[in-house]
């Protein structure tokens, strides 16, 4: 009989909210700190095991210490002790014996259980098919036993380690090499915290609600998506509930359906456990995880582009400290993503704002975008903002430049600049039309067509309203007469060349390397010797003022 269960949720508003479970379901649970993500899974089990549902809960705090030469007993013993801390399989006393009474905060120390548990399974496969081989005699291949299966996965998530299961006793390494096996013991522990989730996995009886707290602690980033997909494969007879704070994680269980907790209320040892818990809303336009962190976040959100390691992003986080700060790709995708938090009423309880480069806009469109609290920057692009006088010059107290010696160096930069535009002017101008072409054509409609002969007609007549040589000429007088007139901040707004900043490096004697030069600003952003260069961020990035929310509960 499959699973399929409901779990009942009670919700600071008065009404549970039920969530269907069943075999082959998998659920993520994400939240902040202190949101009473650990308390739901204490809940669930104990709610869920009390009307006999087989529940399994795996702590994030647990022991990760490993004796590989572990004494089995029989194998249906050493499960009733992994799954209810007592060799009698008492259920009803689980909270006391394998949680010490403590369930939410106790250590988790099985790690000698699910081993014993591996081991007698092993001998009992083995020793039932030696058995049945001196009856039949027959040609049979070896059954596989759990630790086979445990090795197998093992090995293809660790492809540098070789697991040696011998009789009782377990053994690792380096596969294809004359340097000695070693214990189990000694191994990692993100590869014994993989040992010991895959184990604890395939032990779980059938049809159970397997429970992971922190599942992606201690593990690579590289291969946990792998290694969840792995587990959740081998057993499909099983429901997997993944708790966790990370956002990265959550994201990556495409196939799980998510929730987001947001708090947790107990008054008292009397009152009834509750918690506001809402369902991760699917929004084509904001990914997963961006959503996932919008409902979690109780502060106002900052769309920026880049990535989350971006130097841009960085920075933005130490400027922007009142603001939950998320990348999320393109001018584009900040400017989707804006304008759809803004329609959904169920994210209205914190605000949003985007900032973007400001990319050859008019001041027209900066104007409008403003108005839908997309903001731009002063410059063409992020890189161009530490060659801005005010910013460079605090770099270069940062870095114990003399003042007379930091304005030698601006000037020389601003001349460098000057020079290097001036010769790139027809490439920089070209570059700048194909952005706005480009922007342009991805404005046309040609939806509603019926025939080949009507989008063909919609195609020509929406791009015969693009002059490219219109645009040219436009930017390029912009451009020129910026040069010409020797103003450097204009050229920085109009100028895409992110190469100009490793002459910034080269004038701050920074090895001439851009990106060491940005580690050295994401090092000490932050720090009391960049007070200056953080005042100086302040003052030229835009004011993004929190817009004001109705709260709605």
């Amino acid at each position: 009989m499959k699973l399929n269960d409901t779990l009942s949720i009670p919700v600071l508003s008065g009404q549970n909210i039920g969530i269907n479970v069943r075999s082959g379901d998998s659920f993520v649970f994400i939240g902040p700190n202190g949101s009473g993500k650990t308390r739901l899974g204490v809940f669930i089990d104990s709610t869920r095991s009390a009307s006999g549902v087989n529940v399994h809960r795996i702590a994030a705090h647990r022991s990760l210490v490993l004796n590989p030469n572990v004494v089995p007993a029989g194998y249906e013993a050493e499960l009733r002790h992994l799954h209810t801390g007592t060799k009698e399989g008492n259920s009803n006393i689980k909270d006391i014996i394998r949680w010490e009474g403590k369930p939410a905060t106790s250590l988790l120390n099985d790690y000698d259980r699910v081993l014993s548990a591996l081991y007698a399974e092993d001998n009992d496969v083995s020793v039932s098919y030696r058995q049945s081989q001196k009856v039949t005699l027959s040609p049979e291949d070896p059954p596989t036993t759990k630790l086979d299966i445990l090795k197998d996965i093992w090995e293809t998530i660790l492809p540098h380690r070789e697991l040696v299961v011998l009789s009782g006793n377990l053994k690792t390494k380096i596969p294809e090499s004359q340097s000695p096996e070693y214990s189990a013991s000694e191994m990692s522990d993100g590869e014994r915290v993989i040992f010991y989730l895959i184990g604890q996995s395939l032990l779980a009886q059938s049809n159970t609600i397997l429970i992971f707290d922190e599942p992606e602690l201690h593990i690579n980033k590289s291969i946990l998506n792998q290694l969840w997909d792995k587990i959740e494969s081998t057993r499909p007879d099983c429901a997997f509930i993944y708790i966790t704070h990370d956002v990265d994680f959550a994201s990556s269980r495409h196939a799980a359906t998510k929730y987001v907790i947001r708090e947790y209320q107990k008054e008292s040892k009397e009152s009834k456990e509750a918690w506001d818990i809402k369902p991760v809303p699917k929004d084509e336009k904001i990914p997963d995880d961006v959503v996932a962190t919008i409902i979690g976040s109780r502060n106002p959100i900052l769309f920026v582009e880049g990535n989350r390691s971006s130097l841009d992003s960085s920075i933005y986080r130490k400027i922007y400290d009142g603001f939950t700060v998320i990348a999320v790709g393109s001018c584009e995708d900040i400017i989707h993503s804006v304008a759809s938090f803004t329609a959904r009423s169920e994210l209205h309880h914190v605000s949003c704002a985007g900032l973007i480069d400001v990319d050859g806009r008019t001041d027209e469109e900066v104007a409008r975008l403003a108005k839908n609290r997309v903001f731009s920057l002063p410059v063409s692009e992020v890189e161009n903002l530490f060659l801005l006088p005010k910013i460079f010059l605090a770099i270069a107290k940062a870095l114990n430049f003399d003042d007379e010696i930091a304005e030698e160096r601006l000037d020389k930069l601003r001349n460098f600049v000057l020079e290097k535009v001036r010769g790139d002017v027809g490439k920089t101008c070209l570059r700048y039309t194909a952005r706005r072409v480009d922007r342009e054509i991805k404005k046309i409609n040609l939806s509603g067509s019926t025939e080949i002969s009507d989008l063909k007609t919609k195609i020509t007549t929406a791009t015969s309203d693009i002059n490219a040589q219109m645009i040219y000429d436009d930017f390029h007088k912009k451009l020129t007469g910026a040069v010409n007139d020797n103003n450097y901040e204009q050229v920085l707004l109009y100028c895409d060349d992110k190469s100009l900043l490793s002459e910034a490096a080269k004038q701050l004697e920074h090895d001439n390397r851009k990106r060491s030069l940005e580690k050295f600003i994401e090092r000490g952003l932050g720090t009391d010797n960049f007070k200056n260069l953080h005042m100086a961020l302040k003052a030229t990035l835009p004011v993004i003022h929190h817009k004001a929310t109705t709260h709605s509960h």
